[in-house]
């Protein structure tokens, strides 16, 4: 198929790209280029974070439950994945706004992050619903969601990919993985791919001006 025929799609290489990476796998209809800079494709997808964050519109959600702050939000010590991060935005947000008693603690690596937990380092940590348990910033937020999509053009396809994507991952998580793993170009394992399909929640959520969420982007943002 020319390149002219395909979806083109720009996409941050975390869960919000692995249905259209499933679909991928199973068709040849679609170009997926991986990034954060610029807009020159059919759909941009990424965090409802950082499309808020540049200014673009949220059409559709597509990932919820995604980050959780393990094992609930408390006081304390609170280990948060990445400085400027989706996770710190929301983490700054929640420990403002409920007005929580907490230190940040950054990390670049939710493992570490993980056994901080484990060994009391930290008292609670924002961590992907793929390998820890609590309270999901949708709950304490409500935020529209995790992960979103803009649409610039071949609105149906685009949909369409990415609703049959979540459906290819669900009859073949292994195989899906697998494809994932050696597509993205960083390094993530396959547990945690199927982990984050089994326990975050993936669909195509009609989006809509979510005014609220932008402003408090922008105001923890900075």
């Amino acid at each position: 198929m020319s390149s002219e025929n395909k979806i083109r799609i720009l996409a941050a290489p975390g869960p919000v790209s692995y249905p259209l990476l499933a679909y991928q796998m199973k068709n040849k209809d679609i170009e997926i280029y991986f990034g954060k800079e610029g807009s020159n494709a059919d759909a941009i997808v990424d965090s409802t974070v950082s499309l808020a964050k540049r200014g673009l519109r949220i059409d559709y959600v597509t990932v919820k439950r995604l980050m959780v702050i393990s094992p609930k939000l408390k006081e304390g010590k609170i280990g948060v994945w990445r400085k400027g991060s989706a996770a710190d935005v929301l983490a700054r947000a929640v420990i403002d706004l409920k007005k929580i008693k907490a230190e940040i603690v950054y990390k670049d690596d939710m493992t570490e992050l993980l056994n901080m937990l484990k060994s009391g380092q930290v008292d609670a940590a924002t961590l992907a619903s793929a390998i820890g348990k609590g309270d999901a910033f949708e709950d304490l937020l409500g935020i529209p969601g995790s992960c979103g999509i803009h649409i610039n053009s071949s609105e149906d396809r685009v949909i369409e990919a990415y609703k049959q994507g979540i459906e290819i991952a669900k009859e073949d998580p292994e195989g899906v993985a697998n494809y994932i793993v050696k597509s993205l170009p960083i390094k993530v394992n396959k547990e945690f791919i199927i982990g984050v399909f089994k326990n975050a929640e993936f669909n195509v959520w009609k989006g809509g001006e979510f005014k609220e969420f932008y402003e408090m982007v922008r105001k923890y943002s900075s």
